[in-house]
């Protein structure tokens, strides 16, 4: 806290300066400026797909809509030290967006300031004031089709490609490492895959090396709004991101601290009707999964057998294309997969029997909830993870870590089929798909011992 105070007076404002749109060598580069005064000027640059739609450099959708992603863009910069003050001199907002963005940066930067040591409520961290002009909602006469499918290499977009495999699918990924390359080529069926590029400014890499403030920020709203760039300039009619009502869970608990903020329907609640202010364009981002819990992707996943050498949720190994195997996220695939994969199978995913493991008895407390806090990854609810180590104890399982949690386990209340016919009515999923959805949950009971 005392750094924090000390680098917000020190830099008081924070200016979103300008950004750039230019059309070179078959798509468009972007160019995203900022500066913090007394500190260092920073530059964001994107290359996103030309697509087959001729969308002019200086169309005032597109423009709007790189403006917003320099807003979201802003975030990984602002964080180092945090100014009281936000100045947008590239663009206006209206009162209701300037709020939109100041929940955004607060509710974004949560695990940031926790782990930080950062307590302030949401009207002091800052304020936001931005240029004259004209906020009035763009007109969009443009026909879309089609889905667009962002993949990250994970079991989660695996099942929405396999869900919407025949409504035109094109995948999406954003620097995508040789994991997005491997699961994107499993699926035969995509019409396309777009691939963009995102480089942040190297000086924001330098300043956490000095001691700047760092730590995570909202990543899947930088998503949303690179991928309604990509959707209006490619003539694609729906984003169907891949997150599911899990991720509502906080981190922290009885907090609002949610390492998945921006995967909450809460965000994605919130971005839909923002972006009705920006254009009333028939694009349409939404999340195919966000009826489902993990434990219900997990066992739709399992069926698809052919992505399961491809597949990696490892947030440390994924730029090698490994499992590090002691980490949680590692720890969670793994249970939230043992309900639905053999032993064999799982360790010819894992190589290793992970609730063995003793370095990962910290994790599995957390993960289970036995500890109060869960781990800082995109992780299943703690009732989930516990219900799938009864189902695991109940099926004659044991190991190392759930021998030793074993009355908890055991005294859980949950049961796992029950678990799997759950279904929250908080979604955007258009009805078409979700027809699709419930088709799919129709078939993933497990032994009817626990029925």
């Amino acid at each position: 806290m005392e750094k924090f105070e000390r680098f917000r007076n020190e830099f008081e404002r924070f200016i979103y300066k300008d950004y750039s749109i230019e059309i070179e060598d078959d798509c468009y580069k972007v160019g995203l400026y900022y500066s913090i005064p007394g500190l260092r000027e920073f530059k964001t640059r994107w290359e996103f797909p030309k697509g087959n739609k001729n969308v002019a450099a200086d169309d005032p959708i597109l423009k709007r809509l790189v403006f917003n992603l320099g807003m979201v863009e802003a975030i990984s910069y602002y964080k180092c030290v945090c100014p009281k003050y936000v100045e947008v001199e590239c663009g206006h907002l209206n009162d209701y967006q300037t709020d939109w963005w100041k929940k955004l940066f607060y509710n974004g930067l949560g695990e940031f300031m926790y782990r930080n040591g950062i307590d302030i409520p949401m009207n002091e961290l800052l304020s936001i004031t931005s240029a004259d002009g004209d906020d009035e909602q763009l007109c969009d006469e443009n026909t879309y089709k089609g889905c667009l499918v962002p993949v990250g290499g994970g079991k989660d977009s695996v099942v929405s490609l396999e869900l919407l495999k025949d409504e035109g699918i094109v995948t999406y990924s954003i620097n995508g490492n040789d994991t997005t390359k491997n699961v994107i080529d499993v699926c035969k069926e995509k019409l396309a895959d777009y691939r963009v590029k995102r480089i942040l400014d190297k000086g924001i890499i330098e300043l956490n090396d000095l001691g700047f403030l760092n730590g995570h920020i909202p990543f899947s709203a930088v998503v949303a709004w690179s991928t309604v760039i990509t959707a209006y300039l490619t003539g694609i009619k729906y984003i169907a991101l891949s997150n599911e009502t899990s991720a509502n869970e906080s981190t922290v608990k009885d907090s609002f601290v949610n390492h998945q903020y921006s995967k909450s329907y809460e965000f994605e609640n919130d971005f839909d009707e923002y972006f009705k202010t920006v254009t009333d364009s028939d694009i349409h981002y939404f999340s195919m999964l966000r009826p489902l819990t993990e434990i219900q992707i997990a066992a739709l996943f399992a069926k698809h057998k052919a992505y399961h050498k491809a597949f990696r949720s490892c947030n440390v190994g994924s730029k090698k294309g490994i499992w590090c195997l002691d980490c949680p996220k590692c720890l969670f695939v793994y249970i939230i997969l043992s309900p639905f994969l053999t032993e064999e199978e799982l360790k010819d995913i894992f190589s290793q029997k992970l609730l063995d493991k003793e370095s990962l008895d910290k994790d599995f407390r957390e993960l289970t909830g036995i500890d109060e806090n869960k781990p800082f990854e995109c992780v299943g609810t703690r009732r989930e993870v516990m219900t799938a180590m009864k189902h695991f104890r109940m099926m004659g399982g044991k190991s190392l870590l759930t021998d030793r949690y074993a009355d908890l386990i055991d005294g859980s209340a949950d049961n796992l089929n029950e678990l799997l016919m759950e279904w929250s009515d908080e979604h955007h999923v258009p009805e078409k798909f979700e027809n699709k959805l419930r088709a799919a949950l129709r078939d993933v009971r497990v032994s009817k011992e626990e029925v």
